[in-house]
């Protein structure tokens, strides 16, 4: 069984590949066609999903567990790694709504 410490290490492990793909994503969009666009940004949503399932589990272990929590030694670090997860993630939104945008005004 893991631990929670396992967890939130495990956790931080996929947001860091997550950000990475998003990332490499944002820099190459305007270079990929409308299908690539669609293509990469499913293949994200997916990750994104399987991620969701995972926060979903440790929440409920946040919830349960109330304030000792916080004394997990990787709180800290799970609480930067989404800030930086929701940013790489707008960067791949913006670079998305301006291709979309361009697009429809052809």
């Amino acid at each position: 069984m893991k631990t929670t410490e396992d967890l939130f290490r495990d956790s931080i492990n996929q947001y860091k590949t997550l950000i990475t793909d998003a990332s490499a994503l944002s820099e190459i969009i305007p270079n990929l066609s409308p299908d690539e666009i669609l293509h990469r940004c499913k293949d994200l949503k997916k990750q994104q999903h399987e991620q969701l399932l995972i926060d979903n589990f440790i929440v409920e272990i946040m919830v349960t567990s109330g304030p000792q929590i916080l004394e997990t030694p990787y709180i800290g670090e799970y609480q930067r790694i989404l800030n930086e997860a929701m940013t790489a993630f707008d960067a791949v939104a913006v670079q998305a709504k301006a291709i979309r945008k361009t697009i429809t005004h052809l």
